[in-house]
């Protein structure tokens, strides 16, 4: 790699995971690197917030150990602040709390007995239709019912995923299925007996979660893992600038050619070697300079992020939940989490936190953090027998505006029409789950991010 001193150096934009990855490996090879970040902290979604000296994530994050490589490189980084736990998570369905992903003999047992009875019934029916209808689903809808057969998918999946995206089935793309909803681990039973007898199945679902795993996680929560890539990468001479956002791109003979951003209120600017974004494709689309074509900029405006709200409280009890985290399809907040349970440490003695999650929309009650939604967290709080309100001594209040991809009906046209757009760039890659559009969790964000620092090492020692 020439080393050169005086070369542009590689710009990043967003200090989420990914592109703290990619950055810290640049750095390690001594290639200069400059990160840009919007917000206060690093870490995007795997951010966390201190509050009068409790730590809170904004959601449920841990590292997992797919990534052997990626693990290892952050254990280094970390040492003993990177601590295992082992998997427990449970999702509330019927009469109590089960096993998640929900189990074969969980299923029998929350589900009343004749709509048991038509749910495998449905799931038998639907695949006989399977074996001869060979065409493409059309919907997200549609693939579920491909799986586990109209009955199963109006009694669990309807009315949730209408809920949490705001879109009934039928206005996301089969798409969704096939990449972020797990399948259900007790139908998975059932098809492996329906395999014995011949059917054969198309998979068209996420792989299932797994019941046991050993996670990663560190005492002051999930930013811990943000704030050790971005000391590394400042240690190995890079720069991660925070409250830094992007104003303009300028582009030209199909390169970019410089960053421009504001700090504190101040135009400022990099030349730029190679450009690596993370963050959300229209924030991208819409910094280019000079400006993408109408169709572009039309596409651009159909692809669309999911927001989400996260409640941080304290509570005067020891503990809450019986595992790390728990679903819901019921209440307001759709995953809670207990951070105690993972090694987090919490003040005075005696407390715990908690996490609640929650789909919404930008400036909505919910967004905001207002009245109603709180009364309605501490009531479902409540019904469940969790905690009572008197319990709960600090409420605290997050948010992020482009939390997940929503892979509506038809996006994919819009997608590729931008992604041929940025490709028309050569010194530009858009990864990570905003930037890619995509959903991958902490270990496979970072992979992603080392990928690109292989296909930047290539471009540079080419020019």
């Amino acid at each position: 790699m020439d080393d050169r001193k005086d070369r542009s150096p590689v710009i990043i934009l967003g200090a989420g995971i990914c592109g703290l990855y990619a950055a810290h490996k640049l750095a390690e090879r001594k290639i200069p690197v400059i990160v840009l970040e919007k917000e206060a902290v690093p870490g995007g979604l795997a951010a966390g917030f201190e509050r009068n000296g409790n730590c809170y994530d904004l959601g449920v994050h841990h590292l997992h150990g797919f990534d052997r490589e990626i693990l290892t490189d952050i254990q280094n980084l970390m040492g003993e602040r990177l601590q295992p736990v082992e998997l427990k998570a449970l999702i509330r369905h019927g009469k109590g709390f089960h096993q998640y992903p929900l189990q074969f003999t969980d299923m029998l047992g929350s589900i009343p007995p004749w709509t048991l009875v038509g749910a495998l019934s449905g799931i038998l029916i639907q695949q006989i239709i399977n074996q001869f209808d060979k065409s493409t689903a059309s919907d997200a809808e549609e693939a579920l019912v491909r799986i586990y057969g109209r009955p199963l998918y109006n009694y669990f999946f309807r009315d949730f995923t209408h809920a949490y995206w705001g879109l009934p089935a039928s206005q996301l793309s089969a798409v969704f299925v096939r990449s972020k909803m797990p399948r259900l681990s007790a139908v998975d039973v059932i098809k492996d007996h329906l395999k014995k007898l011949g059917f054969r199945f198309r998979e068209e679902s996420t792989a299932s979660a797994l019941c046991k795993e050993t996670l990663w996680y560190a005492p002051s929560g999930s930013r811990e893992v943000p704030e050790a890539l971005a000391n590394a990468i400042i240690n190995d001479g890079g720069k991660v600038l925070m409250a830094s956002p992007v104003v303009r791109i300028d582009t030209a003979d199909n390169k970019i050619q410089a960053v421009h951003f504001s700090q504190e209120g101040k135009p400022c600017s990099f030349p730029c070697s190679y450009c690596l974004s993370t963050i959300p494709l229209p924030d991208l689309i819409r910094a280019l300079h000079p400006v993408p074509d109408a169709k572009v900029l039309d596409a651009v405006g159909h692809l669309h992020y999911k927001p989400i709200t996260v409640f941080g409280l304290l509570v005067r009890k020891t503990t809450v939940l019986n595992a790390l985290y728990v679903h819901f399809r019921k209440r307001i907040f759709h995953r809670l989490a207990e951070p105690k349970n993972s090694g987090l440490q919490v003040s005075p003695e005696g407390c715990t936190v908690l996490i609640a999650e929650m789909t919404c929309e930008v400036g909505d009650d919910r967004w905001f953090g207002g009245n109603e939604t709180r009364s309605r967290l501490l009531q479902d709080l409540q019904a469940e027998g969790l905690i009572t309100p008197e319990e709960v001594l600090e409420i605290h209040h997050f948010n992020a505006r482009h939390a997940y991809p929503i892979f509506n009906l038809g996006f994919e046209e819009h997608f590729q029409k931008v992604m041929a757009q940025l490709q028309q760039i050569e010194n530009l890659q858009s990864v990570g789950r905003q930037g890619g559009f995509s959903y991958p969790n902490m270990h496979a964000t970072m992979r992603m991010g080392a990928d690109a620092t292989k296909l930047i090492t290539s471009y540079l020692n080419s020019c």
